[in-house]
């Protein structure tokens, strides 16, 4: 059975024209185009292979600059039945000799008009953000149906996140991150980043957390206002275990939001004044789990990069543990990192909190706090998020 892939038309396939015919009627066909020989535009004979934009099933040719945009009109139409691998490396090849034709103006108006027909179809599922009005209007922003509306999406949302609240940049960016996702799209380090954080998809550092919210307890100039911000960093410090547990952060994020504007500090943010999701999820997902293999976690929750372990002295490790532990994390006089984390996680809680007092002498503090249990926020900390947000 043939591939789905196979089956795409593209223009040397359509040999009837009948899709050419269809597609005349809805894109605005440039002068360039017009003017060039149709049969050498769509039925090139004898090109090189590298002269396609899909050159292992010798589809859509770009041997001319006409060509180039035919073949983009037929792609655009038909992409959604390639692989997202395939089709990311058949959209690069086309930009290539887009590029190269430097037709880019008309490149790009077909794009958005290609875009544009497409979204009049499509579901709400594919949307970033779906705004309803009390009287049931409804308007439909960021079209997720590609991996160029994807990236586009994202730059969105990079560029104006200080205009939007956080509770709406969270909904937007998990969206993008799901598409992106399922389409195999990558977003690139620093913009994925920005929206993992924005998605609430990050790890803090609890003292950090609170320093933040202290922070803006010092902004604060209505005593009142002061007051309830302490309680809330307070709450946070009392029951960092719970309330710094995923769907708290993002809550936690989206008050600390509030906060900011009500200071007039959003938009106005600095190094030393930092976006409160930039804290909060100061290590997104993916970058925790690169790091993992690097990464030692103890019983009591807390996380150490392996090269900390290993600055540990073989003296104070055989004093605390014994010296039949200290030869069997040790290669040589040297602590073996590796070793040690090996065992170091395995060891039970008053052990582990032995070695977290021996690293802490030695100046090693945590990378990462510790983990958070999975009960429910207690009634202090719901009560100092609902008078923040009130």
């Amino acid at each position: 059975m043939p591939s789905a892939n196979a089956l795409i038309i593209d223009a040397a396939s359509d040999t009837n024209r009948e899709e050419l015919a269809r597609m005349v009627k809805l894109y605005e066909i440039p002068a360039f185009v017009k003017q060039a020989n149709l049969d050498f535009t769509m039925n090139p004979d004898g090109i090189a292979i590298n002269s396609y934009a899909d050159p292992v099933r010798q589809k859509f040719a770009c041997h001319t600059a006409a060509a180039t945009w035919v073949s983009g009109m037929y792609f655009h139409e038909k992409k959604a039945e390639y692989h997202p691998k395939d089709r990311q490396r058949i959209e690069s090849r086309l930009e290539n000799y887009v590029n190269y034709w430097r037709i880019r103006p008309a490149y790009d108006a077909l794009v958005k008009q290609a875009n544009d027909l497409i979204s009049q179809e499509l579901p709400d599922s594919s949307y970033a953000y779906v705004w309803v009005d009390d009287r049931g209007g409804k308007e439909r922003y960021l079209p997720l149906n590609s991996s160029m509306n994807i990236k586009a999406a994202a730059e969105w949302l990079h560029k104006y996140q200080d205009r939007l609240p956080f509770s709406d940049r969270n909904v937007i960016a998990k969206k993008i991150l799901e598409k992106a996702g399922n389409t195999g799209t990558n977003l690139g380090e620093q913009l994925g980043e920005h929206t993992e954080k924005q998605a609430g998809h990050g790890i803090p550092d609890p003292d950090e957390v609170i320093s933040m919210i202290k922070q803006r307890a010092n902004l604060a100039t209505k005593a009142t206002y002061k007051e309830e911000i302490l309680k809330l960093a307070s709450a946070v410090k009392n029951h960092a275990r719970i309330a710094l547990q995923p769907t708290e952060l993002v809550k936690l994020a989206e008050t600390i939001d509030i906060i900011d504007s009500a200071l007039h500090i959003k938009g106005k943010y600095t190094d030393n004044i930092q976006r409160p999701e930039d804290v909060i999820f100061k290590v997104t997902f993916t970058k925790a789990a690169s790091e993992q293999a690097e990464l030692c976690t103890l019983q009591t929750g807390s996380v150490y990069n392996k090269n900390q372990l290993a600055k540990l002295a073989k003296d104070d490790v055989e004093s605390l543990f014994g010296s039949d532990f200290a030869n069997e994390v040790c290669t040589g006089l040297e602590i073996d990192s590796e070793k040690m984390a090996e065992i170091a996680h395995t060891l039970p809680t008053p052990d582990a909190e032995l070695l977290e007092h021996l690293l802490a002498e030695s100046g090693q503090d945590p990378a990462f706090g510790k983990t958070a249990s999975h009960e429910g926020p207690p009634q202090e900390v719901l009560e100092a998020l609902a008078k923040l947000y009130d």
